[in-house]
Protein backbone atom coordinates (compact mmCIF):
# COMPACT_ATOMS: atom_id res chain seq x y z
CA UNK A 1 0.00 0.00 0.00
CA UNK A 2 1.30 3.44 -1.05
CA UNK A 3 2.46 6.33 1.46
CA UNK A 4 -1.38 8.28 0.69
CA UNK A 5 -3.23 4.94 1.44
CA UNK A 6 -1.56 4.31 4.77
CA UNK A 7 -2.26 7.99 5.74
CA UNK A 8 -5.59 7.91 4.69
CA UNK A 9 -6.42 4.87 6.62
CA UNK A 10 -4.76 6.90 9.25
CA UNK A 11 -6.99 9.80 9.30
CA UNK A 12 -9.98 7.91 9.16
CA UNK A 13 -9.00 6.01 11.84
CA UNK A 14 -8.50 8.99 14.19
CA UNK A 15 -11.35 10.38 13.33
CA UNK A 16 -13.46 7.43 13.86
CA UNK A 17 -12.00 7.23 17.64
CA UNK A 18 -12.74 10.85 18.14
CA UNK A 19 -15.97 10.29 16.83
CA UNK A 20 -16.81 7.07 19.09
CA UNK A 21 -14.51 9.16 22.43
CA UNK A 22 -17.64 11.51 22.07
CA UNK A 23 -20.39 9.44 21.25
CA UNK A 24 -19.41 7.05 24.26
CA UNK A 25 -19.06 10.20 26.64
CA UNK A 26 -22.70 10.95 25.84
CA UNK A 27 -24.25 8.07 25.65
CA UNK A 28 -22.99 7.33 29.45
CA UNK A 29 -24.51 10.84 30.43
CA UNK A 30 -27.04 9.87 28.44
CA UNK A 31 -27.65 6.57 30.59
CA UNK A 32 -27.56 8.40 33.92
CA UNK A 33 -30.03 11.08 32.35
CA UNK A 34 -32.40 8.38 31.71
CA UNK A 35 -33.11 7.98 35.12
CA UNK A 36 -33.95 11.88 36.21
CA UNK A 37 -37.59 11.78 36.97
CA UNK A 38 -38.51 15.04 35.26
CA UNK A 39 -36.44 13.28 31.70
CA UNK A 40 -38.23 10.07 32.20
CA UNK A 41 -41.08 11.35 29.50
CA UNK A 42 -38.54 11.58 27.04
CA UNK A 43 -36.95 8.21 27.97
CA UNK A 44 -38.51 6.58 24.36
CA UNK A 45 -36.23 9.53 22.51
CA UNK A 46 -33.21 8.86 24.72
CA UNK A 47 -33.29 5.03 24.00
CA UNK A 48 -33.33 6.43 20.02
CA UNK A 49 -30.20 7.97 20.97
CA UNK A 50 -28.69 4.75 22.31
CA UNK A 51 -29.70 2.87 19.65
CA UNK A 52 -27.78 4.95 17.18
CA UNK A 53 -24.66 5.23 19.09
CA UNK A 54 -24.63 1.25 19.15
CA UNK A 55 -24.78 1.31 15.80
CA UNK A 56 -22.31 3.98 15.00
CA UNK A 57 -19.80 1.90 17.27
CA UNK A 58 -20.30 -1.41 15.33
CA UNK A 59 -19.69 0.31 12.50
CA UNK A 60 -16.29 2.12 13.71
CA UNK A 61 -14.99 -1.55 14.59
CA UNK A 62 -16.42 -2.70 11.14
CA UNK A 63 -14.49 0.02 9.57
CA UNK A 64 -11.47 -0.22 11.26
CA UNK A 65 -11.40 -4.10 10.75
CA UNK A 66 -11.84 -3.46 6.71
CA UNK A 67 -9.23 -1.01 6.05
CA UNK A 68 -6.37 -2.73 8.18
CA UNK A 69 -4.16 -4.53 6.14
CA UNK A 70 -3.01 -6.93 8.96
CA UNK A 71 -5.84 -7.97 10.63
CA UNK A 72 -4.62 -10.51 13.47
CA UNK A 73 -2.27 -8.35 14.72
CA UNK A 74 -4.79 -5.41 14.84
CA UNK A 75 -7.37 -7.55 16.74
CA UNK A 76 -4.61 -8.34 19.05
CA UNK A 77 -4.04 -5.18 19.78
CA UNK A 78 -7.70 -3.77 19.53
CA UNK A 79 -8.96 -6.59 21.62
CA UNK A 80 -10.76 -4.44 24.02
CA UNK A 81 -13.57 -3.86 20.96
CA UNK A 82 -13.61 -7.45 20.40
CA UNK A 83 -15.11 -7.47 23.85
CA UNK A 84 -17.88 -4.80 22.97
CA UNK A 85 -19.21 -7.12 19.51
CA UNK A 86 -21.56 -9.46 20.95
CA UNK A 87 -23.12 -7.21 23.60
CA UNK A 88 -23.35 -4.39 20.72
CA UNK A 89 -24.92 -7.64 18.49
CA UNK A 90 -27.26 -8.31 21.54
CA UNK A 91 -28.23 -4.85 21.93
CA UNK A 92 -29.11 -4.67 18.15
CA UNK A 93 -31.13 -7.51 17.78
CA UNK A 94 -32.74 -7.10 21.40
CA UNK A 95 -32.79 -8.81 24.50
CA UNK A 96 -36.27 -8.48 25.56
CA UNK A 97 -35.40 -7.16 29.21
CA UNK A 98 -34.71 -3.89 29.59
CA UNK A 99 -32.74 -4.30 32.93
CA UNK A 100 -30.34 -6.29 30.82
CA UNK A 101 -30.24 -4.05 28.03
CA UNK A 102 -29.12 -1.11 30.19
CA UNK A 103 -26.61 -3.83 32.14
CA UNK A 104 -24.68 -3.87 28.62
CA UNK A 105 -25.40 -1.01 26.93
CA UNK A 106 -23.50 0.52 30.23
CA UNK A 107 -20.33 -1.87 29.78
CA UNK A 108 -20.18 -1.22 25.93
CA UNK A 109 -20.14 2.27 26.25
CA UNK A 110 -17.46 2.34 29.30
CA UNK A 111 -15.76 0.05 27.20
CA UNK A 112 -16.01 2.12 24.38
CA UNK A 113 -15.00 4.90 26.40
CA UNK A 114 -11.95 3.75 28.32
CA UNK A 115 -10.23 1.84 24.81
CA UNK A 116 -11.21 5.78 23.16
CA UNK A 117 -9.76 7.36 25.74
CA UNK A 118 -5.75 6.77 25.40
CA UNK A 119 -6.01 6.93 21.32
CA UNK A 120 -7.64 10.77 21.31
CA UNK A 121 -5.35 13.54 21.73
CA UNK A 122 -8.06 15.80 22.77
CA UNK A 123 -9.11 13.85 25.79
CA UNK A 124 -5.52 14.14 27.16
CA UNK A 125 -5.18 17.23 26.41
CA UNK A 126 -8.36 18.17 28.42
CA UNK A 127 -6.94 16.64 31.67
CA UNK A 128 -3.70 18.25 30.77
CA UNK A 129 -2.09 14.38 31.31
CA UNK A 130 -2.01 15.03 35.14
CA UNK A 131 -2.43 11.75 37.06
CA UNK A 132 -4.48 12.91 39.35
CA UNK A 133 -7.18 14.25 37.31
CA UNK A 134 -7.12 10.75 35.48
CA UNK A 135 -7.81 9.23 39.26
CA UNK A 136 -10.51 11.83 39.47
CA UNK A 137 -11.49 10.73 36.01
CA UNK A 138 -11.75 7.14 37.00
CA UNK A 139 -13.71 7.53 40.05
CA UNK A 140 -16.36 9.87 38.98
CA UNK A 141 -17.35 7.16 36.13
CA UNK A 142 -17.46 4.98 38.47
CA UNK A 143 -19.24 6.55 40.63
CA UNK A 144 -22.02 6.97 37.68
CA UNK A 145 -21.80 3.82 36.53
CA UNK A 146 -22.65 2.34 40.22
CA UNK A 147 -25.65 4.74 40.37
CA UNK A 148 -26.96 3.72 37.07
CA UNK A 149 -26.61 -0.20 37.74
CA UNK A 150 -28.33 0.56 41.65
CA UNK A 151 -31.13 2.84 39.90
CA UNK A 152 -32.29 -0.97 37.94
CA UNK A 153 -35.55 -1.93 39.75
CA UNK A 154 -33.63 -5.47 40.25
CA UNK A 155 -31.70 -3.65 42.68
CA UNK A 156 -34.35 -3.03 45.16
CA UNK A 157 -36.05 -5.00 47.39
CA UNK A 158 -39.70 -5.38 45.83
CA UNK A 159 -41.98 -2.53 46.37
CA UNK A 160 -38.98 -0.25 46.58
CA UNK A 161 -37.82 2.54 44.29
CA UNK A 162 -34.65 4.44 44.68
CA UNK A 163 -34.86 8.33 43.79
CA UNK A 164 -31.21 8.93 41.06
CA UNK A 165 -29.66 11.59 44.06
CA UNK A 166 -29.99 8.25 46.75
CA UNK A 167 -28.85 5.80 43.95
CA UNK A 168 -25.30 8.49 43.69
CA UNK A 169 -24.89 9.11 47.19
CA UNK A 170 -24.98 4.86 48.10
CA UNK A 171 -22.88 4.48 45.27
CA UNK A 172 -20.29 7.55 45.94
CA UNK A 173 -20.43 6.31 49.61
CA UNK A 174 -19.66 2.74 48.52
CA UNK A 175 -17.16 3.49 45.93
CA UNK A 176 -15.30 5.97 48.72
CA UNK A 177 -15.75 3.52 50.79
CA UNK A 178 -17.30 5.24 53.33
CA UNK A 179 -20.61 3.46 54.25
CA UNK A 180 -22.91 6.18 54.97
CA UNK A 181 -26.21 5.46 53.63
CA UNK A 182 -29.89 7.02 52.97
CA UNK A 183 -31.33 3.70 52.90
CA UNK A 184 -30.59 0.62 55.01
CA UNK A 185 -28.66 -1.70 52.85
CA UNK A 186 -30.03 -4.77 54.66
CA UNK A 187 -33.86 -4.28 53.89
CA UNK A 188 -33.78 -1.63 51.18
CA UNK A 189 -31.74 -3.03 48.53
CA UNK A 190 -32.72 -7.06 46.90
CA UNK A 191 -29.35 -9.07 46.59
CA UNK A 192 -28.45 -8.05 43.52
CA UNK A 193 -28.60 -4.79 45.01
CA UNK A 194 -26.20 -5.57 47.86
CA UNK A 195 -23.44 -7.28 45.50
CA UNK A 196 -23.64 -4.26 43.32
CA UNK A 197 -22.34 -2.33 46.43
CA UNK A 198 -19.91 -5.02 47.59
CA UNK A 199 -18.29 -4.65 43.92
CA UNK A 200 -18.36 -0.54 44.18
CA UNK A 201 -17.30 -0.99 47.83
CA UNK A 202 -13.88 -3.43 46.18
CA UNK A 203 -13.59 -1.37 43.25
CA UNK A 204 -12.83 1.67 45.86
CA UNK A 205 -11.09 0.16 48.53
CA UNK A 206 -8.33 -1.37 46.10
CA UNK A 207 -8.37 2.17 43.84
CA UNK A 208 -9.68 2.23 40.22
CA UNK A 209 -6.16 2.94 38.80
CA UNK A 210 -5.12 0.03 40.69
CA UNK A 211 -7.41 -2.43 39.33
CA UNK A 212 -7.18 -1.20 35.74
CA UNK A 213 -3.28 -1.52 36.07
CA UNK A 214 -3.80 -5.14 38.09
CA UNK A 215 -6.30 -6.19 34.77
CA UNK A 216 -3.77 -5.08 32.32
CA UNK A 217 -0.88 -7.12 33.88
CA UNK A 218 -3.66 -10.29 34.08
CA UNK A 219 -3.81 -10.13 30.46
CA UNK A 220 -0.30 -10.11 29.77
CA UNK A 221 0.36 -7.02 28.65
CA UNK A 222 2.89 -4.10 28.79
CA UNK A 223 1.93 -1.47 31.67
CA UNK A 224 3.44 1.89 29.49
CA UNK A 225 4.97 4.43 30.99
CA UNK A 226 2.03 6.58 31.20
CA UNK A 227 0.66 3.93 34.00
CA UNK A 228 3.50 3.67 35.40
CA UNK A 229 3.77 7.23 36.32
CA UNK A 230 0.10 7.16 37.30
CA UNK A 231 0.90 4.31 39.94
CA UNK A 232 3.64 6.23 41.11
CA UNK A 233 1.26 9.65 42.39
CA UNK A 234 -1.03 6.74 43.70
CA UNK A 235 1.32 4.39 45.61
CA UNK A 236 3.53 7.86 46.40
CA UNK A 237 6.72 5.70 45.64
CA UNK A 238 9.95 6.96 44.93
CA UNK A 239 10.66 4.90 41.85
CA UNK A 240 8.52 3.58 39.00
CA UNK A 241 10.52 0.11 38.62
CA UNK A 242 8.35 -1.82 41.40
CA UNK A 243 5.35 0.14 41.32
CA UNK A 244 3.70 -3.03 38.86
CA UNK A 245 5.24 -5.41 41.59
CA UNK A 246 3.50 -3.49 44.18
CA UNK A 247 -0.05 -3.58 42.46
CA UNK A 248 0.74 -7.57 41.81
CA UNK A 249 1.21 -7.58 46.00
CA UNK A 250 -1.61 -5.14 47.00
CA UNK A 251 -4.03 -7.85 45.36
CA UNK A 252 -2.50 -10.54 47.11
CA UNK A 253 -2.78 -9.49 50.74
CA UNK A 254 -5.94 -8.38 49.71
CA UNK A 255 -7.50 -11.66 48.54
CA UNK A 256 -5.51 -13.07 51.69
CA UNK A 257 -7.11 -10.75 54.62
CA UNK A 258 -10.49 -11.23 52.57
CA UNK A 259 -10.56 -14.76 52.41
CA UNK A 260 -9.07 -15.34 55.49
CA UNK A 261 -12.06 -12.59 57.23
CA UNK A 262 -14.66 -14.46 55.05
CA UNK A 263 -14.07 -17.68 56.19
CA UNK A 264 -13.56 -16.45 60.18
CA UNK A 265 -16.97 -15.28 59.76
CA UNK A 266 -18.68 -17.60 57.85
CA UNK A 267 -17.88 -20.37 60.71
CA UNK A 268 -18.69 -18.04 63.61
CA UNK A 269 -22.17 -17.12 61.98
CA UNK A 270 -23.19 -20.34 61.03
CA UNK A 271 -25.13 -21.22 64.04
CA UNK A 272 -26.94 -18.14 63.69
CA UNK A 273 -28.11 -19.06 60.09
CA UNK A 274 -28.11 -22.48 59.81
CA UNK A 275 -27.42 -22.54 56.30
CA UNK A 276 -23.55 -22.45 54.77
CA UNK A 277 -24.76 -20.44 51.38
CA UNK A 278 -26.31 -17.43 53.88
CA UNK A 279 -23.43 -17.57 56.49
CA UNK A 280 -20.81 -17.40 53.17
CA UNK A 281 -22.80 -14.72 51.69
CA UNK A 282 -23.28 -12.37 55.21
CA UNK A 283 -19.23 -13.44 55.95
CA UNK A 284 -18.01 -12.57 52.44
CA UNK A 285 -19.63 -9.24 52.29
CA UNK A 286 -18.76 -8.08 55.86
CA UNK A 287 -15.22 -9.71 55.43
CA UNK A 288 -14.51 -7.14 52.21
CA UNK A 289 -16.33 -4.31 53.52
CA UNK A 290 -14.28 -4.48 57.35
CA UNK A 291 -11.15 -4.78 54.82
CA UNK A 292 -12.27 -2.17 52.89
CA UNK A 293 -12.60 0.30 56.07
CA UNK A 294 -16.37 0.52 54.14
CA UNK A 295 -18.81 -0.22 57.38
CA UNK A 296 -21.44 -1.17 54.58
CA UNK A 297 -23.15 -4.08 56.46
CA UNK A 298 -26.21 -6.37 55.56
CA UNK A 299 -27.93 -6.03 59.27
CA UNK A 300 -29.98 -3.24 59.17
CA UNK A 301 -28.16 -2.67 63.25
CA UNK A 302 -25.40 -3.11 61.75
CA UNK A 303 -22.91 -5.14 63.66
CA UNK A 304 -25.26 -4.55 67.37
CA UNK A 305 -26.18 -7.66 67.40
CA UNK A 306 -22.48 -9.05 67.62
CA UNK A 307 -22.21 -6.64 70.69
CA UNK A 308 -20.84 -9.80 73.26
CA UNK A 309 -19.49 -12.01 70.34
CA UNK A 310 -15.69 -11.90 71.01
CA UNK A 311 -15.10 -14.05 68.02
CA UNK A 312 -17.00 -11.81 65.83
CA UNK A 313 -15.45 -8.48 67.58
CA UNK A 314 -11.78 -9.98 66.75
CA UNK A 315 -11.99 -10.78 63.47
CA UNK A 316 -13.90 -7.48 62.36
CA UNK A 317 -11.14 -5.31 64.28
CA UNK A 318 -8.29 -7.12 62.80
CA UNK A 319 -9.56 -6.41 59.38
CA UNK A 320 -10.03 -3.25 59.65
CA UNK A 321 -7.03 -2.65 61.39
CA UNK A 322 -5.10 -4.64 58.58
CA UNK A 323 -6.84 -2.38 55.43
CA UNK A 324 -6.17 0.84 57.56
CA UNK A 325 -2.44 0.26 58.34
CA UNK A 326 -1.81 0.64 54.61
CA UNK A 327 -0.34 -1.76 52.18
CA UNK A 328 3.13 -0.21 52.10
CA UNK A 329 3.21 -1.35 55.30
CA UNK A 330 2.76 -4.93 54.75
CA UNK A 331 5.15 -4.65 51.83
CA UNK A 332 7.65 -3.28 54.53
CA UNK A 333 7.84 -6.09 56.09
CA UNK A 334 7.20 -8.84 53.32
CA UNK A 335 10.64 -7.51 52.42
CA UNK A 336 12.31 -7.10 55.25
CA UNK A 337 11.51 -10.46 57.46
CA UNK A 338 10.56 -12.91 55.01
CA UNK A 339 14.33 -13.23 53.76
CA UNK A 340 15.46 -13.71 57.74
CA UNK A 341 13.24 -16.97 57.78
CA UNK A 342 15.11 -18.15 55.12
CA UNK A 343 18.25 -16.72 56.28
CA UNK A 344 18.90 -16.55 60.29
CA UNK A 345 22.10 -15.26 59.94
CA UNK A 346 21.35 -12.06 58.22
CA UNK A 347 21.38 -8.97 60.17
CA UNK A 348 18.27 -7.32 61.91
CA UNK A 349 16.27 -5.87 59.26
CA UNK A 350 15.34 -2.36 60.16
CA UNK A 351 11.46 -1.38 59.03
CA UNK A 352 10.77 1.98 57.82
CA UNK A 353 10.11 5.17 59.85
CA UNK A 354 6.47 5.06 58.23
CA UNK A 355 5.78 1.51 59.29
CA UNK A 356 7.27 1.69 63.35
CA UNK A 357 5.26 5.14 63.17
CA UNK A 358 2.10 3.70 61.79
CA UNK A 359 2.36 0.58 64.27
CA UNK A 360 3.61 2.54 67.17
CA UNK A 361 0.47 5.32 66.71
CA UNK A 362 -2.27 2.69 65.65
CA UNK A 363 -1.53 0.76 69.13
CA UNK A 364 -1.83 4.05 71.08
CA UNK A 365 -5.14 5.19 69.47
CA UNK A 366 -6.80 1.80 69.93
CA UNK A 367 -5.68 1.59 73.49
CA UNK A 368 -6.59 4.73 74.46
CA UNK A 369 -9.70 5.27 72.45
CA UNK A 370 -10.57 2.33 74.29
CA UNK A 371 -10.19 3.23 77.96
CA UNK A 372 -11.48 6.56 77.27
CA UNK A 373 -14.92 5.30 75.41
CA UNK A 374 -15.42 2.73 78.52
CA UNK A 375 -14.97 5.70 81.22
CA UNK A 376 -17.01 7.93 79.68
CA UNK A 377 -19.62 5.63 78.48
CA UNK A 378 -19.81 3.69 82.39
CA UNK A 379 -23.05 5.44 83.30
CA UNK A 380 -24.20 5.76 79.50
CA UNK A 381 -24.75 4.10 76.93
CA UNK A 382 -23.04 0.80 78.44
CA UNK A 383 -24.54 0.88 81.87
CA UNK A 384 -26.39 -2.18 82.84
CA UNK A 385 -24.88 -4.70 80.37
CA UNK A 386 -21.73 -7.23 81.50
CA UNK A 387 -18.44 -5.91 81.88
CA UNK A 388 -17.33 -7.72 78.91
CA UNK A 389 -19.75 -6.58 76.36
CA UNK A 390 -19.02 -3.14 77.79
CA UNK A 391 -14.93 -4.07 76.87
CA UNK A 392 -15.65 -5.21 74.03
CA UNK A 393 -18.09 -2.28 72.72
CA UNK A 394 -15.20 0.15 73.78
CA UNK A 395 -12.21 -1.69 71.99
CA UNK A 396 -14.48 -1.91 68.97
CA UNK A 397 -15.73 1.51 68.74
CA UNK A 398 -12.00 2.95 69.02
CA UNK A 399 -10.93 0.46 66.34
CA UNK A 400 -13.32 1.50 63.63
CA UNK A 401 -13.85 5.13 64.49
CA UNK A 402 -10.58 5.95 62.80
CA UNK A 403 -12.01 4.19 59.17
CA UNK A 404 -14.46 2.12 59.17
CA UNK A 405 -18.02 2.62 59.56
CA UNK A 406 -19.40 -0.39 61.56
CA UNK A 407 -20.85 0.12 65.46
CA UNK A 408 -21.65 -2.39 68.25
CA UNK A 409 -24.00 0.65 70.19
CA UNK A 410 -25.97 3.12 69.27
CA UNK A 411 -23.75 6.44 68.42
CA UNK A 412 -26.68 8.59 69.14
CA UNK A 413 -27.03 7.68 72.84
CA UNK A 414 -23.09 8.27 73.36
CA UNK A 415 -22.29 10.83 75.70
CA UNK A 416 -20.68 14.26 74.11
CA UNK A 417 -17.46 13.27 75.44
CA UNK A 418 -17.25 9.98 73.50
CA UNK A 419 -18.60 11.99 70.27
CA UNK A 420 -15.99 14.42 70.63
CA UNK A 421 -13.17 11.71 71.26
CA UNK A 422 -14.59 9.52 68.16
CA UNK A 423 -14.29 13.60 66.32
CA UNK A 424 -11.05 13.38 67.34
CA UNK A 425 -10.35 9.69 65.99
CA UNK A 426 -12.15 10.18 62.84
CA UNK A 427 -10.17 13.11 61.96
CA UNK A 428 -7.20 11.74 62.52
CA UNK A 429 -8.00 8.34 60.36
CA UNK A 430 -5.69 5.98 58.93
CA UNK A 431 -2.55 5.58 57.18
CA UNK A 432 -1.66 6.84 53.90
CA UNK A 433 -1.65 3.96 50.83
CA UNK A 434 -4.73 2.36 53.09
CA UNK A 435 -8.39 1.88 52.96
CA UNK A 436 -8.86 4.38 55.60
CA UNK A 437 -9.42 8.04 55.39
CA UNK A 438 -9.00 11.13 57.37
CA UNK A 439 -5.58 13.59 57.79
CA UNK A 440 -3.41 10.14 58.26
CA UNK A 441 -1.42 8.85 61.31
CA UNK A 442 1.81 10.29 59.75
CA UNK A 443 0.93 13.27 58.84
CA UNK A 444 -0.45 13.88 63.06
CA UNK A 445 3.31 12.47 63.59
CA UNK A 446 4.89 14.65 61.48
CA UNK A 447 3.09 17.29 62.66
CA UNK A 448 3.40 16.63 66.50
CA UNK A 449 7.21 16.30 66.57
CA UNK A 450 7.11 19.46 64.28
CA UNK A 451 5.33 21.55 67.18
CA UNK A 452 7.93 19.57 69.69
CA UNK A 453 11.23 20.87 67.98
CA UNK A 454 8.97 24.59 67.57
CA UNK A 455 8.70 24.20 71.86
CA UNK A 456 12.12 22.49 71.80
CA UNK A 457 13.58 25.54 69.53
CA UNK A 458 15.37 22.77 67.43
CA UNK A 459 16.22 23.80 63.39
CA UNK A 460 15.39 20.01 62.40
CA UNK A 461 12.57 17.97 62.82
CA UNK A 462 13.47 14.58 64.01
CA UNK A 463 11.47 11.18 64.34
CA UNK A 464 13.39 8.24 65.86
CA UNK A 465 16.92 9.41 64.62
CA UNK A 466 15.93 10.59 61.35
CA UNK A 467 15.50 14.02 59.94
CA UNK A 468 12.18 15.20 58.54
CA UNK A 469 12.23 16.86 55.18
CA UNK A 470 11.17 20.26 54.50
CA UNK A 471 8.97 19.38 51.92
CA UNK A 472 7.16 16.69 53.98
CA UNK A 473 6.26 19.09 57.12
CA UNK A 474 5.14 21.52 53.81
CA UNK A 475 2.61 18.89 52.91
CA UNK A 476 1.68 17.85 56.15
CA UNK A 477 1.09 21.95 57.35
CA UNK A 478 -0.55 22.53 54.10
CA UNK A 479 -3.10 19.22 54.48
CA UNK A 480 -4.01 20.12 58.26
CA UNK A 481 -5.12 24.11 57.31
CA UNK A 482 -6.86 22.66 53.89
CA UNK A 483 -8.68 19.77 55.79
CA UNK A 484 -9.54 22.17 58.24
CA UNK A 485 -11.24 24.70 56.20
CA UNK A 486 -12.79 22.54 54.26
CA UNK A 487 -14.36 20.57 57.34
CA UNK A 488 -15.47 23.85 58.33
CA UNK A 489 -17.10 25.41 55.61
CA UNK A 490 -19.16 22.67 55.14
CA UNK A 491 -20.27 22.51 58.77
CA UNK A 492 -20.95 25.71 58.21
CA UNK A 493 -23.27 25.58 55.13
CA UNK A 494 -24.72 22.61 56.36
CA UNK A 495 -25.95 23.96 59.69
CA UNK A 496 -27.95 27.25 57.19
CA UNK A 497 -29.54 24.88 55.11
CA UNK A 498 -30.22 22.01 57.71
CA UNK A 499 -32.09 22.06 60.64
CA UNK A 500 -30.36 19.99 62.92
CA UNK A 501 -27.82 20.31 65.97
CA UNK A 502 -24.00 21.34 65.85
CA UNK A 503 -22.71 17.95 67.18
CA UNK A 504 -24.97 15.77 64.50
CA UNK A 505 -23.46 18.04 61.63
CA UNK A 506 -20.35 18.29 62.69
CA UNK A 507 -20.05 14.30 63.45
CA UNK A 508 -21.93 13.98 59.76
CA UNK A 509 -19.12 16.18 57.90
CA UNK A 510 -16.31 14.92 59.89
CA UNK A 511 -17.58 11.36 59.19
CA UNK A 512 -17.98 11.80 55.55
CA UNK A 513 -14.70 13.42 54.70
CA UNK A 514 -12.59 11.22 57.02
CA UNK A 515 -14.92 8.47 54.66
CA UNK A 516 -15.28 6.64 57.82
CA UNK A 517 -19.20 6.20 57.72
CA UNK A 518 -20.67 6.48 61.50
CA UNK A 519 -23.49 8.71 61.86
CA UNK A 520 -25.59 10.18 64.47
CA UNK A 521 -28.69 9.17 62.47
CA UNK A 522 -29.05 12.01 60.78
CA UNK A 523 -28.17 11.01 56.81
CA UNK A 524 -31.39 9.84 56.01
CA UNK A 525 -33.08 13.19 57.01
CA UNK A 526 -30.78 15.37 55.13
CA UNK A 527 -32.07 17.27 52.10
CA UNK A 528 -31.43 16.74 48.73
CA UNK A 529 -28.55 19.93 49.30
CA UNK A 530 -27.34 18.21 51.56
CA UNK A 531 -26.96 15.05 50.17
CA UNK A 532 -25.12 16.40 47.71
CA UNK A 533 -22.39 18.13 50.25
CA UNK A 534 -22.48 14.84 51.62
CA UNK A 535 -21.25 13.09 48.33
CA UNK A 536 -18.66 15.79 47.95
CA UNK A 537 -17.61 15.55 50.85
CA UNK A 538 -17.10 11.90 50.45
CA UNK A 539 -14.92 12.28 46.91
CA UNK A 540 -12.72 14.61 48.31
CA UNK A 541 -11.92 12.30 51.85
CA UNK A 542 -11.33 9.13 49.45
CA UNK A 543 -9.18 10.97 46.60
CA UNK A 544 -7.12 13.02 49.42
CA UNK A 545 -7.18 16.41 49.35
CA UNK A 546 -3.38 16.81 47.81
CA UNK A 547 -4.60 14.90 45.08
CA UNK A 548 -8.05 17.36 44.84
CA UNK A 549 -4.88 20.07 45.42
CA UNK A 550 -2.52 18.89 42.51
CA UNK A 551 -5.58 18.18 40.19
CA UNK A 552 -6.74 21.69 39.97
CA UNK A 553 -3.24 23.18 39.65
CA UNK A 554 -3.21 24.47 36.22
CA UNK A 555 0.73 24.74 35.74
CA UNK A 556 3.10 23.35 38.28
CA UNK A 557 6.57 25.49 37.85
CA UNK A 558 9.12 24.83 40.17
CA UNK A 559 10.93 28.47 40.27
CA UNK A 560 14.46 28.39 41.56
CA UNK A 561 14.27 32.07 43.43
CA UNK A 562 13.79 33.51 47.04
CA UNK A 563 12.83 36.90 48.07
CA UNK A 564 14.52 38.63 50.91
CA UNK A 565 13.42 37.51 54.51
CA UNK A 566 11.65 39.63 56.99
CA UNK A 567 10.57 38.38 60.36
CA UNK A 568 6.97 38.22 61.30
CA UNK A 569 5.67 38.33 65.03
CA UNK A 570 4.52 34.71 65.78
CA UNK A 571 2.02 33.58 69.47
Amino acid sequence: MDTTSVEQNSFIIKSLNTLSALSALAAFFLLLLGHVDFLKPYLSTINKLHTGIIYLFLLDILIKLATTIRKPSYLKENWIDCLTIVPVLLLITGTGNKEVEIILKLFVVNTMLLSRAGKVKFFFSSIGFKPARLIITGYFLSICSGAILLSLPSACAPGNEIPLIDALFTSTSAVCITGLTVHDTATYFSRFGQIIILLLVQLGGLGIMTFSVFLVILLGRRVGINKRIIMHDVLDRDELSGAVRTITFIFRITLLFEVIGAISLSILWYSKFGSIKESLYHGCFHSISAFCNAGFSTFSDSLMGFASDTGTNVVICLLVISGSLGFMVFRDLFEKYVPQLSDRRRSRPRLKIQTVIIFFVSLILIITGSLAIYAFETNGEFFGSQVKTGILRALFQSTVTRSAGFNTCDISQLSSASLFLMLILMFIGGAPGSTGGGLKITTVAVLWRTMISGFSQKRNVEILKRTIPSDTIQKATTLLLFYLLLLGGFVLILLAIEDLPLINIVFEVVSAGATVGLSTGITANLSEAGRVLIMTLMFVGRLGLLTIGYALVLNQRNVDYTYAEERVMIG
